[in-house]
């Protein structure tokens, strides 16, 4: 080649030379023809690919739309078919529900209980009272007679409570005694000789099993409030037994039980049948 570009340019004349600069566009123009050629060949390639791909890539989202569809259609409910509407006739003749007294009688106070009505078992047992030194044998025939007369509840009858004892009554409900009387201390420093905080502190000492205690602060409020007076005198009879004053706690009974109108007076008579077995 370098032999043939020396000879052009040193000896051949004018023809020569213009023939071979025709022969070197040809060969120009035939190297650019085929790198076109490639170069569409390559495209045409690339082309091809990129159908394939989109055709994979729509067939993959057909095949889960068709999935999630099958789901969907199987997951389906079944409609719910309505009965027909039973004649009016037909439901007059039906006997009415009978009513569920058991469940009525069990939420009813007691002191509301109709003189008609089984007295039912007390809702809580009663506390550990204060043990007999040497006589574990009466001790548990306390603990038993105590479960059959522990008629008590919460809140207290007629008793209204303020802001200030909030958080007292709401350990009360709970039946959480011990966080009550650490309160009702707690309170009884700036309400020394309050009558409702008395009454909160006996009953809580009272569940709690303290009788000797609670009776510290029930007597003081004997006849002091009419609408406490009935469950108090209950109360009391309670803390009696608690202490083991059975005679004390049966005299108070016996007075309750001749009340026809007291709302304590059917627990204080099974309560006195008890103590004079």
């Amino acid at each position: 080649m370098e032999e043939s570009q020396q000879y052009l340019n040193d000896n051949a004349d004018d023809d020569e030379r213009r023939a071979a600069a025709q022969v070197m566009e040809g060969l120009a123009g035939l190297r650019l023809e085929a790198k076109v050629r490639a170069v569409a060949a390559e495209r045409a390639a690339l082309q091809r690919r990129i159908r394939r791909q989109r055709f994979f890539v729509a067939l993959v989202a057909l095949v889960l739309l068709a999935g999630v569809a099958y789901f969907i259609l199987k997951d389906k409910k079944t409609p719910v078919v309505v009965p027909p509407t039973v004649p009016q006739q037909q439901e007059q003749n039906t006997p009415p529900p009978a009513h569920k007294t058991d469940e009525k009688r069990t939420i009813e106070p007691i002191a509301q209980l109709r003189p008609s009505e089984r007295l039912p078992n007390p809702r809580y047992a009663a506390p550990e009272p204060t043990m007999i030194r040497g006589d574990e044998t009466e001790n548990k025939a306390r603990k038993a007679l105590l479960n059959q007369v522990w008629y008590t509840g919460y809140p207290l009858t007629g008793l209204k409570t303020g802001k200030t004892f909030n958080k007292a009554d709401e350990n009360l409900k709970k039946r959480d005694f011990n966080a009550a009387y650490l309160e009702l201390e707690r309170l009884e420093g700036q309400l020394a000789g309050n009558d409702t905080l008395f009454y909160l502190k006996g009953y809580c000492l009272m569940e709690m099993g303290e009788g000797s205690e609670a009776l510290t602060y029930f007597d003081p409020l004997q006849g002091r409030h009419a609408s406490w007076e009935p469950q108090l005198q209950w109360y009391r009879g309670l803390a009696l037994l608690l202490t083991d004053e059975r005679e004390k706690a049966l005299t108070l009974f016996k007075q309750l039980e001749t009340q026809p109108k007291h709302p304590y007076r059917r627990q204080a008579e099974k309560a006195a049948g008890l103590l004079s077995k």
